[in-house]
């Protein structure tokens, strides 16, 4: 009689267990993940026509990584008090994951021409935005007909023979226009016009033929002071304050950091309104492990920031602010 090998059973469990988890990391889970990302220098990103020599410190702008995640990362996931999960169709919405990228790059865009005038107004310069006719294109609705043909990015000035004067525009000039029509769209692009044509169609809950795109306003500064944003692959509107403050600390050679390493967040409108964004929980985890112990956020935001820093341990003082001349004077207290 052969006595039975105590480990047959376990291999076997092992084998199993493995197998799952294989089988769980190729399982979409439907949610997103947000999780800590990056900071960048903004002496660096960040350059004004003819600047004050930048002095000792460092003012941080911080992002945020957010992606797709397997169900074995989903679960995983939650072993990490640092990360944060949310349902796809709240953070995505309608777009696919490149579409996403494409809508935030937009943003960032938008965030950079605020933060221009913001910041040199609050220097002291006579700033303003100024809107564009047209409509500028932000990404696509699933199955659109405009995808390949319309870039992202892309200014939308005509529609057949009726100029698009304004994002509000676009929907009576469609109501000329009848589901399946081929029409001629006329879009300035890198600097060039060009016409394509596109095909309406019909969009879920929208009674007019449509070309299935996502528009708004496209708005521009015109700011005293030439400013050069290098965001690299950064996107999102939350760098804009800290946009401003760099623009101003350029302007003006005040040095706000005062040689301390300062973080902030927070979309900018031109008016200096500081505006809530998301993922600031991991954002107050970024920030901290950059060195920075000043974190400047939106007031609505803080709360959710100042709980992930209790949670964490984090001594570090989080400022709530409503407008950039806010947080320029909350820096200046903390710093000086």
């Amino acid at each position: 009689m052969t006595r039975r090998r105590w480990w047959v059973p376990v291999l076997w469990v092992v084998a199993v267990l493995a197998l799952a988890l294989v089988v769980l990391q190729y399982i979409p889970s439907g949610e997103v993940e947000i999780a800590p990302g990056i900071t960048g220098n903004l002496a660096t990103m960040v350059h004004v026509q003819h600047a004050r020599k930048p002095g000792p410190g460092r003012l941080l702008m911080v992002a945020i990584d957010v992606g797709t995640v397997s169900e074995l990362e989903y679960l995983l996931g939650h072993l990490n008090p640092t990360v944060e999960f949310q349902p796809v169709a709240q953070v995505l919405g309608p777009l696919n994951m490149n579409q996403y990228v494409q809508y935030n790059d937009a943003l960032m865009q938008q965030s950079q021409w605020s933060a221009e005038v913001a910041g040199e107004r609050l220097a002291g310069l006579d700033a303003r935005i100024v809107t564009v006719p047209g409509a500028l294109v932000l990404g696509f609705v699933p199955h659109s007909p405009a995808k390949g043909r319309i870039p992202p990015g892309a200014l939308i000035t005509r529609i057949g023979p009726y100029a698009v004067t304004s994002v509000n525009a676009v929907r009576a000039i469609m109501h000329h226009f009848r589901v399946g029509q081929a029409v001629a769209v006329t879009l300035k692009d890198n600097g060039r016009t060009r016409v394509v044509s596109v095909k309406t169609t019909r969009i879920k809950g929208d009674p007019d033929p449509a070309i299935g795109v996502y528009i708004s306003a496209l708005q521009k500064p015109v700011i005293p002071r030439p400013v050069v944003i290098h965001a690299g692959q950064i996107g999102g509107p939350s760098a804009g304050m800290m946009f401003a403050l760099e623009i101003y600390d350029q302007i003006t050679g005040k040095n706000i950091a005062h040689g301390r390493i300062v973080a902030g967040t927070g979309e900018i409108l031109p008016n200096g309104q500081v505006v809530e964004i998301g993922g600031v929980a991991q954002k107050v985890v970024t920030v901290y492990r950059a060195g920075a112990r000043v974190f400047v956020v939106p007031r609505a935001n803080y709360a959710k920031a100042r709980a992930m820093a209790q949670r964490m341990g984090y001594h570090m003082k989080i400022f709530p602010v409503t407008n950039v001349r806010q947080a320029l004077s909350d820096i200046e207290a903390a710093t000086s």
